[in-house]
């Protein structure tokens, strides 16, 4: 069920000039429903300025640590950044689901084999999750890849740094600054040649998962690069932590479509303009439908397609098997049919 908790925040810590950690107060009653995994997000809700506002921010908290925290880094126009950077204080509550997510690393099978963590900007969130876990609930080794533009500008960068003294043989940590050097890390974006020359200083290593998360061309060519390595798909994690623009435009489609949808143990049938996503005909009816980000980057909104077909305007989460069994991101997915049944 799309659920909402009431949940009190316990403290907010000041990561950079525009970036804050949230750490929740999670009642014992609640702990089963909090349990998470590494690399899982939350949703966060809370009205600002008279209308509801929902988004989705990765954990940042290692399974270990017993708190429940995530980043919120502000962006421009951002409207629930900007709240969250500038005017929320401990004792404050927020609306909070319950965790979520598939970019995940599960300690207790994939940690018997070392891993690779590549990031960007605030996309080092959920490897902080993953790094923590995997360093503190197994012997593998973590090679960790963050760009950022500069050492002031990277999130978690003290505690980054306390974890290398922490695991000197086991928390391998290599930075890409854009913009201001430092040290004798790499400078510029994380590119090819870094990845290329990463794996070579750590070809020894048993390689078994790869993870990637952050701006949308970032993840796309570290995929590609993987992929031409020869690393089988599935051992490749990848998240994007911004939007890009819809591959196929659908708003010009004419015409109303009959819509039946499962959801919350329920059936709704209605019918609505064919240009509008199936989230959205959904929403506009007051249907407790599961949404996080509304733009085909968090997978809150996954449905499938029972009857009828449906096509996405764009898929960067998906898999192909995935959308070969008839999964859809509802938020980017149109019918193509006059009739269609979506179970959520």
């Amino acid at each position: 069920m799309n659920r909402f908790y009431e949940l009190t925040i316990s403290k907010i810590t000041q990561l950079t000039t525009s970036s804050v950690m949230i750490t929740f107060e999670v009642p014992e009653l609640l702990k089963k429903v909090f349990h998470f995994e590494a690399g899982e997000y939350l949703t966060l809700q809370q009205t600002i300025g008279g209308e509801k506002v929902r988004r989705a921010y990765s954990i940042c908290s290692g399974v270990n640590e017993g708190e429940l925290s995530v980043a919120v880094k502000r962006v421009l126009n951002g409207v629930f950044s900007t709240y969250a950077t500038t005017q929320l204080k401990a004792g404050d509550v927020l609306e909070v689901m319950p965790p979520k997510g598939s970019f995940v690393f599960f300690y207790d099978i994939f940690g018997n084999r070392d891993i690779m963590l590549f990031s960007a900007g605030s996309g080092v969130t959920p490897m902080m999750s993953i790094a923590k876990t995997a360093l503190s609930k197994t012997n593998i080794k973590v090679v960790f890849v963050y760009g950022n533009k500069s050492k002031e500008e990277a999130l978690f960068f003290d505690e980054i740094e306390a974890l290398r003294i922490q695991y000197p043989e086991r928390f391998l940590v290599h930075y890409a600054f854009s913009q201001q050097p430092w040290g004798d890390h790499y400078t510029g974006r994380i590119n090819d040649r870094i990845v290329n020359e990463i794996f070579a200083k750590y070809k020894d290593l048993n390689w078994g998962r790869y993870y990637a998360c952050g701006p949308t061309e970032l993840v796309k060519n570290l995929r590609e690069i993987l992929l031409l390595r020869g690393i089988d798909k599935d051992r490749i994690f990848t998240e994007l932590f911004e939007a890009s623009p819809a591959e196929i435009d659908y708003s010009t489609l004419q015409g109303n479509v009959a819509i039946t949808l499962e959801l919350n143990g329920q059936t709704h049938s209605f019918e609505s303009a064919r240009n509008q996503t199936l989230l959205s005909s959904a929403l506009l009816r007051g249907y407790d439908a599961p949404y996080s980000c509304l733009n085909g980057v968090c997978s809150s909104c996954i449905g499938r397609v029972e009857e009828g077909e449906a096509k996405m305007a764009k898929n960067e989460t998906l898999s192909e098997e995935e959308v070969s069994q008839g999964y859809i991101l509802t938020c980017q997915a149109y019918a193509m049919t006059d009739t269609i049944k979506v179970r959520f």
